[in-house]
């Protein structure tokens, strides 16, 4: 009976930690060096479209040290500014969670253009800050190409999350 506990126990643990441990696994997996130009650039992505859904759709799973940890952690890899994504993505978690009510439940499309909101925002304040921090004038490209490419991965990593969500479900 008590191996038995212990391993719901431990099920239960592990469906609670699924969202940040399978954002931390994808930022990852993109950080592989895969020959891929720019490949490392989906990082933030990766990162900023997990915290979004999650927040969203499941804030319970992704908290706001949550949301940090995963920005440091992107950080780390990325060998940018510390801290720099760990505050956006604290930041996104608290619009997503405090927006949710106008996504939820709705069709695709209304928690994608939440998505293309919130991102726009995201990426202008991560620019900002990175010129800050270098203390020069940066070209924004890099910064709306990344936009760009995440509105277009949002549907495909939306469909994945949606899938480690229903395993994420409580019993």
């Amino acid at each position: 009976m008590t191996a038995a506990r212990n391993l719901l126990r431990f099920a239960v643990a592990l469906r609670l930690c699924l969202p940040v441990v399978a954002t931390l696994l994808l930022i990852l997996v993109a950080s592989l060096p895969l020959r891929i130009p720019n490949v490392a650039a989906l990082e933030p992505l990766v990162a900023l479209i997990s915290v979004y859904y999650w927040s969203v759709y499941r804030p319970d799973l992704m908290p706001a040290g949550a949301a940090f940890l995963i920005g440091l952690s992107v950080d780390l890899l990325s060998g940018g500014p510390l801290g720099l994504n760990a505050v956006v993505l604290v930041l996104v978690q608290w619009v997503a969670v405090s927006q949710r009510r106008a996504f939820v439940g709705k069709s695709f499309i209304v928690g994608w253009l939440g998505f293309l909101l919130v991102a726009a925002g995201a990426g202008c304040l991560n620019w900002l800050l990175v010129m800050l921090f270098h203390g020069r004038l940066i070209d924004p490209t890099p910064a709306v190409l990344g936009y760009l490419t995440g509105i277009l991965l949002y549907p495909l990593a939306a469909m994945l999350l949606w899938r480690l969500q229903q395993i994420a479900r409580p019993a």
